[in-house]
C-alpha cells in the first residue's frame, strides 16, 4: 500500500500535536505575570504568625498587611495565610476595614509598622485626611482566628 503525500499529512499532523501536547505537559514557563501584584500595591508585610489548625498538616500560617494606592488614598488589607503541602501561599481570610477602604475616605498611610505580639499583630500608621487637615493614629490588632480583628483610632495632638 502507498501513501500518497496528502494521506500521510493528514496522519502526522495529529500525531505530531500530540507529542507536542505530552512534552508541554511536562514543564510550563512561569512568566513574570504569574507572579506580579497590581500596579497599585506599593507596599507588602508578612508580620508574625498564627497558629492553623485547620489546615491538615499545617502547624503555622502567616500574617499579611497589603497596602495599596488609588485614587490619590490609601487602602489596607490584612491577610492571614498559610503553606500548603507543596509550599504555595494559600489565603485563609482577608480583611478590609471599611473606615479605609472607602474610596471617598480620602486617607493617605505612611509611617506604616508591623510588629508580632503575644495574641498575634499588631499594625499602626499615621493617617492623613484628604478632608481638612486632620491627622490620626490607627492601630489595629489582629488575633490568631482568621477575622479576629479590632480597630481603632487615636487623634494627634
Amino acid at each position: 500500500m502507498k501513501l500518497v503525500p496528502h494521506t500521510f499529512a493528514r496522519w502526522l499532523a495529529p500525531a505530531l500535536l500530540a507529542c507536542a501536547g505530552q512534552a508541554h505537559a511536562l514543564g510550563m514557563e512561569m512568566p513574570y505575570e504569574s507572579f506580579a501584584t497590581a500596579p497599585d500595591v506599593d507596599w507588602i508585610k508578612v508580620c508574625g504568625q498564627w497558629p492553623a489548625p485547620e489546615q491538615p498538616g499545617e502547624s503555622r500560617g502567616m500574617y499579611r498587611i497589603v497596602h495599596a494606592t488609588r485614587y490619590a488614598q490609601s487602602f489596607l488589607y490584612l491577610q492571614w495565610i498559610v503553606r500548603d503541602g507543596t509550599d504555595s501561599a494559600i489565603e485563609v481570610h482577608s480583611e478590609s476595614f471599611a473606615q479605609i477602604n472607602n474610596d471617598h475616605a480620602s486617607l493617605t498611610l505612611s509611617q506604616m509598622n508591623c510588629q508580632a505580639t503575644r495574641r498575634g499583630i499588631r499594625f499602626t500608621a499615621r493617617a492623613e485626611s484628604g478632608h481638612g487637615d486632620r491627622t490620626f493614629r490607627i492601630t489595629i490588632d489582629a488575633g490568631h482566628k482568621p477575622g479576629d480583628v479590632r480597630f481603632r483610632t487615636t487623634q494627634k495632638r
